[in-house]
């Protein structure tokens, strides 16, 4: 009784070793894809965010200030959206369709940005969790191959349970990179938008 569940855990396992693998594979690739996004944003905030710097530090040191007309990058034409960093340019052009919506603007931003992060989220959570286990499920066969003798069998095994934590390690190590990175944006992101917001409906 005891060798039947052993041969049917290890039959269980050796059918996951396939879905894990496939599930590793389509990590690394929504990894590749992110930091390709993450580079063009990084490259959009450099080459259009100055402008938003620019304002948010002069109505810092102003208290009185606020927005001049034509002064938020959305206000200049059909590149505005583009010139807005990150998150911002969106929530600025629903306070200027409803002024009075501030705080749902707002609480649209914050769960906007956790979507984004959530993404991320799940490959840190996911990717060691799946190296793991392709670690662990190869070794039942390789220890079979090791007993029968078979060291094709064993150096095949080994293989995959080598390979299966490194790539699960770059996938976290990866997505908790960019999570970091991205939500100090997305934080400074909704601290500028509510500071200015204030200031437009004030004016």
């Amino acid at each position: 009784m005891t060798d039947l569940l052993s041969h049917a855990l290890l039959v269980l396992s050796n059918l996951l070793l396939v879905p894990v693998i496939v599930l590793l594979m389509g990590f690394s690739a929504l990894v590749v894809m992110h930091a390709g996004g993450l580079a063009a944003e990084s490259w959009e905030r450099a080459r259009h965010g100055g402008a938003w710097r620019t304002m948010v530090r002069r109505l810092k040191d102003d208290p009185a200030a606020t927005p001049a007309p034509g002064e938020l990058p959305e206000d200049a034409g059909a590149g505005g959206r583009a010139a807005m960093p990150g998150l911002v340019g969106d929530a600025l052009r629903e306070l200027r369709r409803a002024p009075a919506s501030l705080d749902k603007v707002l609480d649209d931003l914050e769960l906007d940005a956790e979507r984004r992060l959530s993404r991320l989220q799940l490959g840190l959570r996911l990717g060691p969790m799946l190296g793991l286990a392709g670690t662990l499920i190869p070794l039942g066969p390789a220890l079979d191959g090791l007993a029968e003798g078979d060291l094709q069998a064993l150096a095949s095994q080994l293989v995959v349970a080598f390979a299966t934590p490194v790539l699960g390690l770059l996938i976290g190590g990866g997505c908790f990179a960019m999570r970091n990175v991205r939500r100090r944006w997305y934080a400074q992101d909704i601290s500028d938008v509510d500071f200015v917001a204030r200031r437009m409906v004030r004016a």
